[in-house]
């Protein structure tokens, strides 16, 4: 490690990596420090006894057609990493219907026309306007609506808005809340070009993007922390790893928790400190993992899809109504994917593992000693009513609780995505990845676009590249890439 870096990225996950890659490419001498012993964040992989499982990213989407592929290109990544599309990448089991999302658009529509034929003419006026139309476009139609609102103009049938409804969980809230425009862009990417996933384990691509980043001359510190951002004058000039090794640099790039990075590493105070302290974050999750003896597992459920599975249609309620929904005795709803299985066939195991998701409110260590194992078997015998025989193959059991993910991530009450998804919140002069320290910026699900905050592999792939574009900019070096709009 050195005495000076031109800039310091906090946190090793794919916001951070994609900044760092961008940087070292353009010749700046950075370091990426990071907490845990593995790059990744969220999109990291684990094995235990055997079974190999993911943390919480199920695949990526736009590899072909998308951010991520052209990313993958500007950085000279694209032949040194192979991704294995599967087809159908999605299962939405409703209670009276099943609607699969396929990895060609075309075949999604004809899914949704094949569930709710009465709407086929509606259907395909929905796609087109989403697909179709310019973003600037969409956003000046949409920038007072929420997603039901849209949903509301376009359909009649309760159960088919309902199923439509089910993807924008992913932003972390419910369809009745989130700003239509901002889902707008997530249909784009979960419908046009979803489903990919990297040869082995999803370990592999922030692996590939920390090979890029050395390769380009970065620096990545495992298993160490920044416990201090240091100022002069108001402006950036260094920062201090596990409480006291001085690192100086010209730019800090915080990819972690933005209300540790003002309210606990910033020595100074900031504009952003106040209003981090007023933004709710999305809520986090209770996470099931199993390992399971059963190599007959692709067939039993007949592919290698996600599967969401409700017994409601009132979405809203599954989602907004989270601690009543952990306390009742049956759950509305889970998400299980299938890591073993999203590899190819060629390639998969005969230990096979399942995660099962479902949002859980952030309470107390106590709260979950008591909940903890009850909710855990809830889920279990929720997911036995969609995966043959689940209990008599399980030989590997464990959970995961909202307390977990902040230990892990340290994401302000273990949210997955970041802020939660409100019109309130969207506003680009709230958190903008410039902050009011001179030198001192921001990246990943915490930041606000002004139409992008919240999570996924997609966003926090953008902003990386777009943080990238802004510390150049002020280091008088030319951005030569092309501008991209999700």
């Amino acid at each position: 490690m050195k005495d000076k870096y031109d800039v310091v990225i906090i946190g090793a996950g794919i916001g951070g990596l994609v900044c760092g890659c961008y940087l070292a490419k353009a010749g700046l001498k950075v370091l990426i420090v990071e907490k845990n012993d593995k790059p990744g964040g969220y999109c990291t992989s684990f094995e235990k006894d055997g079974y190999r499982f993911d943390v919480g990213v199920h695949y990526l989407g736009g590899i072909k057609r998308g951010i991520l592929g052209q990313i993958l290109e500007e950085l000279d990544i694209k032949d040194q990493i192979k991704f294995h599309q599967f087809d159908p990448t999605d299962k939405i089991i409703m209670p009276d219907n099943i609607t699969y999302i396929r990895a060609n658009p075309y075949d999604t529509i004809k899914e949704f026309k094949k569930s709710f034929p009465k709407e086929k003419r509606n259907i395909e006026r929905f796609f087109k306007f989403i697909f179709k139309e310019e973003a600037l476009k969409i956003y000046k139609k949409l920038q007072r609506l929420t997603f039901k609102k849209l949903l509301d103009i376009f359909f009649k049938d309760f159960r088919l808005k309902a199923t439509l409804s089910v993807l924008i969980g992913n932003t972390g809230t419910s369809s009745y809340i989130a700003p239509a425009f901002p889902c707008v862009v997530l249909f784009r990417q979960y419908i046009l070009d979803p489903g990919y996933y990297p040869q082995k384990q999803i370990q592999q691509f922030p692996n590939i993007l920390t090979y890029i980043f050395k390769k380009y001359g970065g620096e990545l510190i495992l298993s160490k922390e920044v416990t201090r951002i240091v100022t002069n004058t108001k402006r950036v000039n260094g920062v201090k790893i596990d409480g006291e090794e001085r690192v100086n640099t010209y730019f800090v790039v915080s990819n972690g928790d933005v209300t540790q990075t003002f309210r606990k590493l910033l020595d100074i105070k900031s504009r952003e400190s106040k209003i981090v302290t007023k933004m709710k974050p999305a809520p986090s999750m209770f996470g099931v993992y199993l390992g399971i003896n059963n190599k007959n597992l692709r067939k039993d459920i007949n592919g290698s899809h996600n599967i969401y599975f409700f017994d409601t249609y009132n979405i809203n309620k599954a989602y907004s109504k989270i601690e009543e929904n952990i306390s009742s005795n049956e759950l509305p709803w889970i998400v299980c994917s299938f890591p073993s299985l999203h590899i190819s066939e060629k390639e998969s195991q005969r230990k096979n593992s399942i995660v099962i998701l479902t949002f859980a409110p952030y309470k107390s260590i106590n709260f979950w000693r008591k909940h903890e194992k009850r909710l855990t078997e809830q889920v279990i015998k929720k997911a036995s009513n969609i995966i043959p025989n689940l209990n008599h193959f399980i030989e590997k059991k464990f959970s995961f609780t909202p307390i977990t993910f902040l230990k892990y991530t340290l994401n302000r009450e273990g949210s997955f995505v970041g802020w939660l998804l409100k019109r309130k919140y969207m506003r680009s002069s709230l958190l903008p990845q410039r902050t009011s320290i001179s030198g001192l910026y921001i990246t990943g699900h915490w930041s606000t676009s002004g139409y992008l905050p919240f999570g996924g592999i997609s966003n926090v792939a953008f902003l990386g590249r777009r943080t990238a574009a802004f510390v150049l900019k002020e280091k008088n070096i030319k951005w030569k890439y092309k501008e991209f709009y999700l």
